[in-house]
């Protein structure tokens, strides 16, 4: 694996500040200082030091958090992000973000330092289903069903989405699950139906359902077994 992912892994800084510490001579691979963070280790082989730290790698890291609003899905920005909300030893890891959600949007996102399963969650090409709850301004007519269900025209982007389909709960309450992860899809999809997204809420990613134990804000690592349901 490439040097400055094994050192990120590991807890010890971020992937901007290892390259740029790299330069200075901070990283020290079998004896030898290398600057070029972007060379292929073994962890199982090659022992490194980063800052006269030795470099203990570990696996990659998986979380399911319940995103709470008010937080953007970044990894770096001036405002607060998902990364502000972990512990010390989680934000010096090198993470992604699976299943961005919008500021004002809450629950499942996924984070990891695992490429590989980042990109199988979040490609248009896996076809992986994503759920969300919402609640409306109007009344979610039976009719949405079908219209969903052929795909609704977004004028402003002058595109037919993807088939989606639609449960209703309530009057101004329904289920509704996308293969798709445009911005602002499923608020779009209503506002292109002459109805308002007020609340929007995903529940699901694929078969991996929001631990109905985490509060608004909580994270935990995923088991094994969810793990599994991403791996085909």
């Amino acid at each position: 694996m490439r040097l400055d992912k094994m050192i990120g892994n590991s807890g010890l800084d971020t992937r901007k500040n290892i390259k740029r510490n790299a330069k200075k001579g901070a990283i020290i691979v079998n004896g030898q200082v290398v600057k070029d963070t972007s060379i292929q280790v073994d962890p199982d082989l090659d022992e490194v030091y980063y800052m006269d730290q030795f470099v203990d790698y570990f696996e990659n890291i998986y979380i399911m958090m319940n995103k709470t609003a008010g937080f953007l899905s970044a990894t770096e920005d001036k405002d607060p992000t998902v990364i502000d909300i972990l512990d010390d030893f989680y934000k010096n890891l090198d993470l992604s973000i699976a299943g961005r959600l919008d500021k004002d949007t809450t629950g499942l996102i996924l984070l990891s330092t695992d490429g590989k399963f980042i990109h199988k969650v979040t490609s248009p090409n896996s076809n992986i289903e994503k759920t969300y709850q919402v609640e409306t301004r109007d009344e979610i007519k039976n009719d949405l069903i079908k219209i969903f269900e052929e795909g609704v025209y977004i004028k402003e982007d002058d595109y037919t989405a993807r088939p989606a389909k639609l449960e209703i709960l309530e009057e101004k309450k329904a289920l509704v699950r996308v293969t798709e992860g445009k911005f602002h899809l499923v608020k779009r999809l209503f506002a292109n139906c002459d109805n308002e997204v007020l609340k929007l809420k995903r529940l699901a990613i694929g078969k991996l359902k929001l631990d109905s134990h985490l509060a608004e804000g909580e994270y935990r690592e995923l088991s094994d077994d969810e793990i599994s349901l991403f791996v085909e």
